[in-house]
C-alpha cells in the first residue's frame, strides 16, 4: 500500500459523531482508556462555543485484511461510568471481514468527550458510597445554561456547561442563591436540530423569545456542531504497523503520554488478554522480594522476552504477533522465575536501582541462568563463587565503560550468541565476551589514561564503588558492605598532628591533598559490621587485630601499613590496582 498520508478537508463535529455512530471511526488497541473528567469535558465544549481550535485528528485508514484480522479495535464509549482505578473500558469490535474504517491515533479523548456530551451520558460516583453498587452512581447529561450571565473575558469558562442529573424530575429552570435564573438545555438535543428553523422552534416552544441570550447561544451551538468545519483529519494511508506505531508514539497528546511498550503491550493483549496483569504481578513481586531495591517496567519485561525467546530482539509489531505471544504465554512461568531469581541475585550482591545503572545489563545474566539451569540456585549463598565473581566483574566493567549506553539491540544479540555457545553451570564466559568486543566501540579495554581517571575517583562516587567491586568480585549475600577509608579520614583533618607524623615537607603536602587520601587507592569495600568496629582505628592496628596481611590490601608483602608510611602505601596500592584491573580484563 502506498504512502498517501496527508491532511484532508475539515469536517463538522456532527459528521465526526456520525462516523463514530456508524463504526467508521474506531479505536485501536494501542489507545489508553478514556480519562477525562466532567470538568474537562465542560471546558472542551466551552472552547467549541468560543470558536477556539480543538486541533487536528490523526486517523489511520485501515484497509489491510491482515491488520483487521490480527489486531483489536474498539468502539467509542457511549455511556461512561467512573470506576475505581480508571474509567469504564471500550467494547471490542470485531473487524475481521469488516469494510475499511479509520482508527483514531490521536484525538480519542476529545472525540469521546464530544460524543458523551452530544449523544451519551456520564455516570459519576457518589462520594463515600460503595463502588460495587449501581445505586452509588448518578447518571448525568451535559447541559448548557441558555439565559444565565456569561463572561467572555473569563479565562476559564465563558459559557456555563454543566453535567446535570439525567432525570425527568430535574427542572429546566433553576434560580441560584443570587437570584439569577438559569435555563438548562440538554446539549444532546442539538443533534436533532437539522437547521436554524429547528433552533427557533425550540426557542418558541420554551417561551425564550424574549431572551436574546438564549437565541444567540443556541444558534451558536448549532453553528459550531452542524455547520462549521472545525475538525481537520490527518489520515495515514500506510498499512505498515510499525510506522503507524512510531507515529503514534511521537504524536499522541491525549491523557498520559504512552511509551512504545504500552502500545506493544496493547497489541500483545489482543492475543493474550491476561498479559498486562501478568507483567504487573511480576513487577510487584520483584519490588517486594528485593525489599524495594529494584523495580522493573513493561519495557524490560518485553525486551527480556525478545532476547531470551525470539530471534529478533528489536521492538517491532511483527515480534508480538499471535505466534510470538503464544511463546510468551507458554514460557511465562519460566521467564518470571528467571527474572525474579536474577534480581534477587543482584540484590544480594549489593546492587539496587541506583547502582545498577543499565537495566538491560540484567538480561544477559538472566540468559546465562536460563541456559545453564542455575537460576534456582542463583540467590543462595552456596551459588558458585567463581561464577558470581565473573558476573560481577563483567557488570562493573559494563558500568564503568558505559557499554549499554545508546542502542543495545546489536549488543544484546551478540552477547546472547556468546552465552548460548560458551556457558556452563560453573563457567560464565567473561573472557570470551572481552575478546569478542576488542577493537569495537563496546570494548572493555582500560588504557593508562582511563586507569588514572579511575584512581582519581573520590570517596562516595558510584564509579569508585564499581572499581572496588571489580577488584573484589562477588560479595557474601548474607552481609552488607560499605565504602571505607583504609587509613581513617579523620587522621588527615588535624594539620598539626600531620606535621608531627610527616616531617618531610613533600610527605606532609602529599598527606594533606585529598586526591591522595580521599580517592580510590585509600578505599575498600568492607562488611558493614567490620566498618563500624574499624571506625578511626589506625590501619596497621586494625590489620593486626583482624589478621589481615598486606596482600589483603593489594600491596606487596613488605609494604608498611603504618600511617607514617602513607605515601609509600598509596603509591604501591595505585600500582597494584592498575595491575589487578589489567589482569581481570585480559
Amino acid at each position: 500500500m502506498g504512502d498517501g498520508n496527508g491532511y484532508q478537508d475539515a469536517i463538522t463535529i456532527r459528521e465526526a459523531m456520525d462516523f463514530i455512530r456508524n463504526r467508521q471511526y474506531l479505536l485501536p488497541g494501542i489507545q489508553r482508556r478514556f480519562t477525562w473528567g466532567m470538568d474537562r469535558i465542560e471546558k472542551l465544549f466551552d472552547s467549541v462555543m468560543r470558536g477556539y481550535p480543538i486541533n487536528t485528528l490523526m486517523l489511520w485508514r485501515v484497509t489491510d485484511d491482515l491488520v483487521k484480522r490480527n489486531y483489536r479495535f474498539y468502539n467509542f464509549i457511549e455511556s461512561y461510568s467512573e470506576e475505581r482505578g480508571g474509567g469504564k473500558g471500550n467494547k471490542y469490535f470485531a473487524t475481521d471481514g469488516y469494510g475499511d474504517f479509520c482508527a483514531v491515533i490521536d484525538g480519542q479523548q476529545r472525540l469521546t468527550s464530544l460524543y458523551l456530551g452530544l449523544l451519551g451520558t456520564y455516570s459519576s460516583h457518589q462520594r463515600y458510597k460503595s463502588w460495587d453498587k449501581t445505586g452509588s452512581f448518578t447518571e448525568r447529561v451535559l447541559c448548557l445554561d441558555l439565559i444565565g450571565q456569561d463572561d467572555q473575558d473569563d479565562a476559564d469558562n465563558a459559557y456555563d456547561f454543566k453535567f446535570r442529573e439525567n432525570t425527568e424530575h430535574e427542572p429546566e429552570v433553576t434560580v441560584d442563591t443570587s437570584g439569577i435564573r438559569h435555563f438548562w438545555f440538554e446539549v444532546r438535543e442539538i443533534m436533532s436540530m437539522s437547521d436554524e428553523h429547528a433552533v427557533l422552534g425550540y426557542i418558541r416552544n420554551h417561551d425564550l423569545e424574549s431572551t436574546t441570550a438564549a437565541s444567540d447561544r443556541l444558534k451558536r451551538l448549532h453553528k459550531r456542531i452542524h455547520i462549521e468545519h472545525t475538525l481537520v483529519p490527518y489520515v495515514l494511508e500506510d498499512q505498515d504497523q510499525d510506522k503507524v506505531l512510531e507515529i503514534f508514539t511521537r504524536t499522541n497528546s491525549g491523557g498520559v503520554p504512552l511509551s512504545k511498550s504500552d502500545l506493544i503491550m496493547a497489541i500483545a493483549a489482543a492475543n493474550w488478554p491476561e498479559v498486562r496483569d501478568k507483567v504487573d504481578t511480576l513487577a510487584e513481586n520483584i519490588n517486594k522480594d528485593t525489599n524495594n531495591a529494584f523495580s522493573i517496567d513493561k519495557d524490560f519485561v518485553l525486551k527480556s522476552f525478545l532476547v531470551l525467546y525470539n530471534d529478533d530482539v528489536t521492538y517491532k509489531v511483527k515480534n508480538f504477533g499471535a505466534s510470538q505471544v503464544a511463546i510468551l504465554r507458554r514460557q511465562w512461568a519460566e521467564l518470571s522465575d528467571v527474572t525474579e531469581a536474577t534480581f534477587a541475585f543482584l540484590k544480594n550482591q549489593g546492587f539496587d536501582n541506583t547502582s545498577f545503572k543499565a537495566k538491560n545489563a540484567a538480561i544477559p545474566i538472566m540468559q546465562y541462568f536460563l541456559e545453564t539451569g542455575t537460576y534456582r540456585k542463583a540467590e543462595k549463598s552456596t551459588f558458585d563463587q567463581g561464577v558470581s565473581s565473573d558476573i560481577i566483574r563483567w557488570l562493573t566493567m559494563c558500568f564503568l565503560k558505559n557499554i549499554f549506553s545508546g542502542q543495545s539491540d546489536s549488543l544484546l544479540s551478540q552477547l546472547r550468541k556468546i552465552i548460548r555457545s560458551c556457558s556452563r553451570p560453573n563457567y560464565f564466559p567473561l573472557g570470551e565476551i572481552i575478546e569478542r568486543f576488542k577493537g569495537t566501540t563496546k570494548n572493555y579495554s582500560f588504557d593508562d589514561d582511563f586507569l588514572d581517571a579511575l584512581l582519581n575517583l573520590r570517596f562516595g562516587d558510584r564509579n569508585a564503588i564499581y572499581v572496588l567491586r571489580l577488584l573484589q568480585g562477588s560479595l557474601d549475600p548474607e552481609k552488607a558492605y560499605e565504602q571505607d577509608h583504609l587509613h581513617p579520614h579523620s587522621a588527615f583533618l588535624d594539620e598539626e598532628q600531620l606535621k608531627t607524623v610527616f616531617t618531610d615537607p613533600s610527605d606532609f603536602a602529599f598527606s594533606q591533598d585529598p586526591a591522595n587520601w580521599d580517592t580510590l587507592a585509600n578505599m575498600q569495600l568492607l562488611e558493614k559490621i567490620n566498618n563500624i568496629s574499624k571506625s578511626d582505628i589506625p590501619l596497621h592496628q586494625w590489620a593486626a587485630d583482624t589478621g589481615r596481611t598486606a596482600a589483603f590490601f593489594l600491596v606487596p608483602p613488605d609494604t608498611s601499613l603504618e600511617f607514617k608510611d602513607f605515601r609509600t602505601f598509596i603509591e604501591a596500592r595505585r600500582k597494584s590496582i592498575k595491575q589487578r584491573i589489567r589482569e581481570v580484563i585480559q
